[in-house]
């Protein structure tokens, strides 16, 4: 993945590239609720109260992993 940081369970990440026959579009953001073998991962999107909007496979090259965790800055 050049690079970026490969997806693990209950990261958050961003669409990059939205798969056609889904409601996605890039810069929706959801998390990882499955990894699977070999480069893919499933991904649930929620609505603003709490509702699945969507659940699928996206493969790992097109979301990017948001990071959480603050990094200090020297």
């Amino acid at each position: 993945m050049s690079g970026r940081k490969h997806p693990k369970l209950l990261d958050m990440v961003a669409v990059i590239d939205a798969p056609a026959d889904s409601p996605l579009e890039a810069g929706d953001v959801g998390t990882v609720v499955e990894l699977l073998p070999p480069d893919g991962v499933e991904v649930e999107f929620l609505e603003r109260d709490g509702r699945t909007r969507w659940v699928g496979p996206l493969d790992a090259r097109n979301i990017l992993v948001l990071n959480r965790e603050r990094t200090p800055v020297s």
